[in-house]
């Protein structure tokens, strides 16, 4: 020890050393920890506490850590734990849990099939509508392109890092984290909007009225989408569908019931509501978790720069698969010759590809089956296996990989015929007018293109999940900027020559280099499981 420094516990006893101040130690390393085996272990909880050998001597009196630890473990045995016990439950059979998890994952989808199937039966959702003219439709779609891409980003990070901070039961970070991720990303939107605003100024690209109708959407539609990111983070996948639900019967109610407003008149006052509504209840709940905090729970945040440096990956893919996603409407809207400007809103590509939408939607449920059942027998099978056997377990899951890859395009192509049919027949026994238009050409040739690209594009989606889990991400990004690349080359090329439909070859090649990227990577991703497992934090 140095013997320049008082030490107050040299002599005594170890009755004596029932130190209130050595009591209030042990009680702060332990807590939520669970009960110590040994010594060691309690030294390695006096580090994780942030404690030096130079603080054991200078605050303690020990010669080190280990000496401090080793009079700790006195306290061992009379701590009452907080320990968390489970409940053991016996797994349900694999055709229950396939069911369950496949309704779960379409919840997850659930508020995008609503809005594409109230828009295509009855002409018009949330934001959407076949009742309006092209001119002003027109509008109404760039702002909600431009909403999605400037907000898609975003949602990855407060989802992905409120996410986080949920399952490590620190709650008080994941609500003041969340707060400051919501901050900045409304800010943002909002200095989005005024460049685009004084773009179109300066190049004078759309008319006033339009470049209203447009930010009015885009802002009302951001607001909406960001806050739904505290409801994904959350896993609040049904109250997401039921406000989208809620949002459209308002529109109904303002336009066809009471009132009967203009559409638009309609949707925007349903939109403000709902943005109320969602924003006041998303809040609530955030806050609500902080009282499940415990009292000496972290509350030190990370710095802006870390923060957006660890989430850059997640906000640029999130930004590029929706700006993904818009690039063939983008490219066969502005393909016919002679338009009043840029961009001309095309009623008979919108229809086929909405139609097609519902393929993704479909097939966006057998996502979460095959994440569960990866996730319900790796932890299990990484443990049966012995350290030389890791072969043995990566060409398991290999096998994993191989098979449900399979399975899944084998499922697409009876999901394709059954929405096809499901037109076909809803069209012949009801009177939806919109039907019709569904079976002029080029638009079933437009929905077969785009139901394909879908197929490939939900199966990349898949199995980016694992990826993800494992905090593998740059495969992903170069994946889906490299078919974004092809997608705008080939839509471009090919809407310019031969017609606007074939902007959709684009989105069916570009969907289909993601998905190769996708593939590859997990392929080395299987063999080599072991060590994403293990490397995965």
């Amino acid at each position: 020890m140095n013997d320049t420094i008082e030490q107050p516990f040299i002599g005594l006893t170890p009755e004596e050393f029932f130190d209130v101040k050595l009591r209030v130690l042990y009680e702060s390393i332990v807590e939520g920890k669970g009960k110590p085996l040994n010594h060691w272990e309690i030294t390695a909880l006096l580090e994780i506490y942030g404690l030096r050998d130079i603080d054991a001597v200078e605050i303690y009196g020990f010669e080190n850590l280990f000496e401090l630890a080793k009079m700790l473990v006195v306290f061992i045995n009379d701590y009452k734990y907080d320990v968390k016990t489970f409940e053991l439950e016996v797994p349900p059979s694999k055709v229950k849990r396939v069911i369950v998890n496949y309704f779960e994952g379409m919840a997850f989808a659930l508020p995008m099939l609503i809005q594409v199937f109230f828009t295509l039966v009855i002409g018009y959702g949330l934001w959407s509508s076949l009742e309006l003219d092209v001119r002003t439709a027109t509008a109404i779609a760039m702002g909600t392109f431009a909403a999605l891409v400037v907000t898609g980003g975003p949602a990855q990070a407060i989802g992905r890092k409120g996410l986080f901070y949920i399952k490590m039961e620190e709650y008080n970070l994941a609500y003041a984290i969340t707060r400051k991720l919501y901050k900045i990303f409304f800010t943002q939107v909002l200095i989005v909007g005024i460049i685009m605003i004084l773009m179109n100024i300066f190049f004078e690209l759309i008319p006033t009225d339009m470049m209203i109708y447009m930010m009015i959407y885009y802002l009302l539609l951001s607001l909406f989408f960001t806050t739904f990111a505290i409801f994904y983070m959350m896993e609040l996948y049904g109250t997401i569908a039921l406000y989208v639900l809620l949002g459209v019967a308002l529109v109904y109610i303002f336009h066809a019931v009471f009132f009967h407003f203009g559409i638009i008149v309609s949707q925007v006052v349903s939109l403000v509501i709902s943005n109320i509504v969602v924003f006041m209840d998303a809040f609530r709940r955030i806050k609500k978790l902080t009282q499940k905090s415990r009292e000496k729970e972290g509350g030190d945040q990370p710095r802006t720069s870390l923060l957006f440096y660890s989430l850059n990956p997640y906000m640029v893919y999130g930004s590029l698969y929706f700006l993904f996603l818009i690039t063939d409407r983008i490219l066969a809207w502005s393909a016919t010759p002679f338009l009043p400007y840029f961009i001309w809103f095309n009623v008979r590509d919108e229809i086929g590809l909405d139609w097609a939408l519902i393929v993704l939607i479909l097939l966006i449920g057998m996502s979460e089956v095959i994440i569960y059942e990866f996730m319900y027998r790796v932890n299990d099978d990484i443990i049966a296996h012995r350290y030389d056997e890791a072969h043995k377990f990566n060409r398991l899951y290999r096998l994993f990989f191989l098979k449900y890859n399979i399975v899944f395009f084998i499922v697409s192509i009876f999901v394709i015929i059954f929405v096809y049919m499901g037109i076909y027949l809803l069209n012949k026994y009801t009177q939806w007018d919109f039907l019709d238009v569904f079976f002029i050409a080029p638009t079933p040739w437009i929905f077969g293109f785009a139901a394909v690209s879908y197929a490939f594009l939900a199966n990349a989606l898949t199995n980016i999940l694992f990826f993800f889990s494992y905090s593998r991400y740059k495969s992903v990004v170069k994946g889906i900027a490299a078919g974004l690349v092809v997608n705008i080359f080939v839509g471009l090329i090919l809407s310019r020559l031969l017609g606007y439909q074939y902007a959709v070859i684009g989105l069916l090649i570009g969907s289909i280099v993601f998905w190769g990227f996708v593939i590859l990577f997990g392929n080395r991703f299987f063999k080599n499981l072991d060590y994403y497992y293990y490397s995965a934090y």
